[in-house]
């Protein structure tokens, strides 16, 4: 019994580090997103003004 309390709290372990990479890989493309979308509007207003 104390192996499967060993194996569920690894698995927990496991799937929590698994949700902080794919939380850390979201926040990469939303900074690089964001990034992209200033560049634009930057561009546009240059656009305007000319």
């Amino acid at each position: 019994m104390r192996w499967f309390l060993i194996a569920a709290l690894g698995a927990a372990v496991g799937y929590i580090v698994l949700l902080q990479r794919k939380l850390a890989a979201a926040e990469r493309r939303g900074d690089m997103y964001r990034d992209i979308a200033q560049r634009l509007e930057l561009q546009l207003a240059g656009l305007k003004a000319s």
